[in-house]
């Protein structure tokens, strides 16, 4: 005995049930959902930078010796002065020191001060609206 298809003008015909089926495909796609950028800045200001300069020179004397010696010598120190020999021959064929160099160091400090311009860079991150302008991202 079949079953009987009420819809159907004669009962006596078999029930069709259709048979369905459901697939899902699933796809990505990109969809550019907002934008930032990032912009670097160089900001610059002055500092005021004080330090020492030191100095240093030297002072030449000359003096006359007029001595007469027996051999040369090489140049020698005396504290912290330097001193250099200058010798000559003369007719007699006989050497003289005829004066000495002497070479002082003399130093000087002083302070001073300038004004240095000092550079620093910042990173600015900003997010596009909808209506197209930027707004700065709160880096906190």
């Amino acid at each position: 005995m079949s079953p009987q298809n009420p819809a159907s003008p004669d009962p006596d015909l078999p029930v069709t049930l259709p048979v369905v089926r459901e697939e899902l495909h699933v796809n990505t796609r990109t969809e550019e959902v907002g934008a930032l950028r990032v912009r670097v800045l160089t900001e610059e200001h002055s500092e005021t930078l004080e330090h020492s300069l030191e100095q240093e020179s030297v002072v030449v004397e000359r003096v006359p010796v007029g001595v007469a010696v027996a051999q040369t010598r090489e140049p020698w120190t005396e504290g912290e002065v330097l001193v250099v020999p200058v010798y000559e021959e003369v007719i007699e064929r006989r050497l003289v020191l005829k004066e000495e160099i002497r070479l002082h160091r003399q130093r000087f400090t002083a302070s001073h001060t300038e004004q240095v311009p000092l550079r620093r860079q910042r990173a600015v991150v900003e997010r596009r609206q909808a209506d197209g302008s930027w707004t700065e991202v709160d880096n906190a």
